[in-house]
């Protein structure tokens, strides 16, 4: 027992070990490219049309080896623009289109939000709900409410300052379950897929079998794989005709035992996650994401006045707003009051940026995390340090009187 038990201490201790030499590694090898690959200042760069707009998303999808893109922008209630740029399969070589579709990571919360605010309005969820009555424990100083999980301020004590949590939105879905009595999935079809026609969304479809072949020490459990199987399913969503036109997921070769996603050479597959939840896992088509953005600034998912709620953002202690409202970051930035939000999985990136006056969206998504990477965008809620933002906003700028 004791020669066990100093091997595996001295196990741990290596890889405790390795593990800071590696985080050391990653900083300082994140640094001397950051150092050497200085990117340029993207709010300077001038884009007056749509054609230069294209060229400068094509040269950021290059500089940040993204294997392939799709984008979109919808203005007044009209899609008058979208553009595939590279390559959705690169050992297929199939090119990434308009309507490819990808997963569309955190972007998920967004709708999870929306189904809320629905239940909300309905009466049948109060946002100032303890989370406990729907079975979810948080040992706070006081009770955590659903606003709390909303508004990323469940932190101690709650409600009071902002800390982006993906673990903490994804305890939503349960809220949901329990105040709707249906899966989540379902509720997401059933309210916003189907009536809106929203053929190229869905839960992700990819099967589950691969992806903890990531990480050597865990295996897909049966239990897992019948969740993920099932949960597809109360969807009521066609999986062939989703799985036809995803994009392949891609991430660097070397390096993933010290940054997940990996540190440099060539991009190769890696399997998309497959669990949905109010968190992460829909996947979409540029466009299908304009017309969910268009429905809202038509009232047709939230009433005006909840949808204004949903963009306010709360107040914290000292009278200071919040950055995140209700599922959607808010920012005035170029004295533009904006709407947006992110995604940032190992396989893929999304961003969505609303300019809700105007009735203007910006959509881009990407099958590498390559538009989010490093940005640090949840932490510091800030869209600027977004480049592809910082094109579309130069665009939106020149064409738009102050």
């Amino acid at each position: 027992m004791n020669g066990w038990f100093q091997q595996a201490v001295s196990i741990t201790m290596r890889r405790a070990w390795i593990l800071k030499f590696g985080g050391i590694l990653a900083l300082t090898l994140i640094f001397l490219l950051g150092w050497i690959f200085r990117e340029p200042d993207f709010d300077r760069i001038p884009v007056t049309t749509l054609e230069e707009l294209e060229r400068e998303i094509e040269r950021l999808r290059a500089t940040l080896r993204i294997p392939g893109m799709s984008a979109g922008i919808a203005e007044h209630q009209h899609v008058v623009w979208t553009r595939g740029f590279g390559m959705a399969d690169l050992e297929r070589r199939i090119p990434a289109r308009e309507d490819t579709i990808y997963h569309l990571a955190s972007l998920t919360k967004p709708y999870a939000s929306t189904v809320i605010l629905q239940l909300v309005e309905e009466g049948r969820l109060d946002l100032n709900a303890p989370v406990s009555q729907f079975g979810i424990a948080m040992e706070r100083s006081t009770a955590v409410k659903v606003w709390h999980l909303l508004s990323h301020s469940s932190d101690e004590p709650p409600g009071t300052k902002y800390r982006y949590d993906g673990n903490a939105f994804g305890r939503l879905t349960q809220v949901i379950e329990r105040a709707a009595g249906q899966p989540f999935a379902r509720e997401l079809a059933n309210r916003i897929i189907r009536p809106l026609g929203l053929t190229h969304t869905g839960p992700n479809p990819s099967d589950p079998q691969g992806f903890w072949s990531l990480f050597a020490s865990l295996d897909v459990s049966g239990e897992d794989l019948a969740r993920a199987r099932s949960e597809f399913a109360a969807s009521g969503v066609e999986r062939q005709p989703i799985l036809a036109v995803l994009a392949q997921g891609y991430a660097r070769s070397f390096g993933r035992w010290i940054w997940p996603t990996g540190l440099f050479g060539p991009m190769r597959p890696i399997p998309h996650g497959f669990m949905l939840s109010a968190t992460s896992g829909l996947a979409a088509s540029a466009p299908d994401v304009l017309r969910f953005s268009m429905a809202l600034d038509q009232g047709r998912l939230l009433s005006d006045a909840m949808r204004a709620r949903a963009w306010t953002p709360p107040s914290a202690t000292d009278g200071r707003p919040l950055p995140y409202a209700l599922g959607w970051f808010v920012q005035k930035h170029r004295e533009e009051d904006l709407v947006w939000h992110y995604g940032h999985g190992l396989e893929s990136s999304s961003l969505i940026v609303k300019i809700p006056k105007r009735q203007v969206t910006f959509v881009l998504l990407a099958n590498s995390d390559g538009l989010s990477r490093w940005r640090s965008l949840g932490d510091n809620a800030d869209v600027s340090r977004s480049p592809a933002a910082a094109l579309f906003l130069n665009w939106y700028s020149s064409r738009t009187p102050h």
